[in-house]
């Protein structure tokens, strides 16, 4: 029974407290009425168009951001982007489409995340969507 208290439960409480401290709510807008989740690094929202568009203007808007892309995988309902950042940081970007209407759009920027610059990417990412 020690063994179980004194190694078992401590290890479930950390397991715990960093599952619960590993979420955030990301309001985009003044009124909060949108709201995107970064949760361990990784800033997560959706976008208003399929998946072949969105990694389309993914592709673009990373060029005009200035990061160079060094992988690109697609298929039919997901692409997968990897760029490199100024001073060599990975950005990895996820592309789901959930319905035809709606993209699951994943950022994580360098190794543990980047609120800031992944937030910047997608509000330029959202953007593009409605640019022709």
């Amino acid at each position: 029974m020690s063994t179980i208290t004194t190694r078992v439960f401590p290890m479930l409480a950390i397991a715990a407290a960093a599952t619960l401290a590993g979420c955030k709510s990301v309001p985009l807008t003044e009124d909060k009425s949108m709201v995107a989740v970064y949760q361990f690094g990784e800033f997560k929202m959706l976008l208003n168009t399929t998946a072949p568009h969105a990694a389309e203007v993914t592709q673009r808007v990373l060029k005009e951001q200035g990061l160079y892309q060094t992988e690109f995988a697609q298929s039919t309902y997901e692409a997968r982007i990897t760029a490199r950042a100024v001073g060599d940081q990975k950005v990895s970007i996820i592309i789901q489409e959930e319905n035809r209407n709606q993209t699951m759009l994943r950022i994580r920027w360098g190794t543990s995340g980047d609120l800031k610059k992944s937030r910047r990417l997608y509000e330029a990412i959202e953007a593009g969507v409605d640019r022709p």
